[in-house]
C-alpha cells in the first residue's frame, strides 16, 4: 500500500537547499548534504543516497520528540472504522527508529482508539512547512491500556497533563456549554499523583510499528519523492515521481 508522505518529505529536503551557490543549508541532515544531487553538475536523482534516507528520516522524528518547537511533533494521525476515515493531530510522545516505533496518547474513550481496535492500519501525516518537507507514515498500531507499557508512560506525564484523562465524559460528548468536564479540584496547582490516579483508566498508548514510509521533499530546483517499506530486516526504496 503506498501512502502519499513520502512525496512531501522528498520536497521539504529540498528546499533548504542554498540555491545560489548551491550548498546545503545548515539544517540539512549530513546524510543529504553529501548527495550528488546538491551538485548543480549531477543532478541526477538516480544517484542519491537512497538508503541513507531512512536513518536520517528517523533521527529528525526522534529529534523532535523532544523539540517541543518542531512542526515533527505534532503529526496528523489518521484512522478508519472501514467506512470513514478521520483524523486529527497528536503529539509524538517516543519515536525508535530501531523498533520503527511511533508513539502518541490518548483517552482511551477516544473515538481513534475504537477505530483502532477495528482497524490496526494507521497513518501519519508529518509537515514542516519552512523545509517544505512531508513525510507519509503507515503503520500497525496498538492500542495499550492497563499494561505495563501504559504505566511507564504514566509514571512520567506530568500532572498537569495527567487530568486530561479525568474528564467525567468520554471525549465527543455533548455538553451544554463550553468546557472540559474535568471537576475543578483536579485543576488545582496543588493537585495529587494520588488524586488524578483514576486518569489512569481512561490511559491509553497507541504504539505504531511502522511498515512504510513515504518521503516528500520540494524544492526550487525540483522535488524528490521517495517510498520505503519494511522488507523482514531492512527497508527497501524506490524514487517516485513527485
Amino acid at each position: 500500500m503506498r501512502t502519499a508522505g513520502g512525496t512531501a518529505n522528498a520536497e521539504a529536503w529540498s528546499g533548504l537547499i542554498n540555491t545560489s551557490s548551491f550548498r546545503p543549508h545548515p539544517s540539512f541532515p549530513r546524510a543529504f548534504r553529501a548527495a550528488s544531487w546538491l551538485n548543480p553538475a549531477c543532478m541526477s536523482f538516480a544517484t542519491t543516497d537512497l538508503d541513507g534516507l531512512p536513518p536520517a528520516i528517523w533521527s529528525e522524528l526522534e529529534r523532535a520528540v523532544a523539540d517541543e518547537a518542531s512542526p515533527l511533533r505534532t503529526p496528523v494521525l489518521g484512522t478508519t472504522n472501514l467506512f470513514e476515515c478521520s483524523m486529527r493531530v497528536v503529539v509524538l510522545r517516543h519515536a525508535e527508529g530501531a523498533r520503527r516505533e511511533l508513539v502518541c496518547y490518548s483517552d482511551a474513550r477516544a473515538q481513534k482508539v475504537h477505530q483502532l481496535k477495528l482497524c490496526e492500519q494507521a497513518h501519519w501525516l508529518f509537515h514542516d512547512p519552512a523545509r517544505r518537507l512531508q513525510l507519509r507514515i503507515s503503520a500497525h498500531t496498538m492500542v495499550h491500556q492497563n499494561d505495563a507499557i501504559t504505566r511507564a508512560h504514566w509514571a512520567r506525564t506530568p500532572l498537569a497533563h495527567r487530568r486530561n484523562y479525568c474528564a467525567n465524559q468520554p471525549p465527543g460528548s455533548d455538553i451544554h456549554a463550553p468546557g472540559d468536564a474535568i471537576a475543578p479540584a483536579l485543576k488545582s496547582p496543588k493537585v495529587t499523583a494520588r488524586e488524578l490516579e483514576p486518569g489512569y483508566e481512561n490511559f491509553a498508548v497507541l504504539v505504531s510499528t511502522v511498515d512504510q514510509i513515504e518521503w516528500l521533499q520540494l524544492g526550487d530546483e525540483g522535488h524528490v519523492r521517495a517510498v520505503f517499506n519494511w522488507t523482514t530486516m531492512k527497508w527497501s526504496g524506490l524514487w517516485l515521481v513527485p
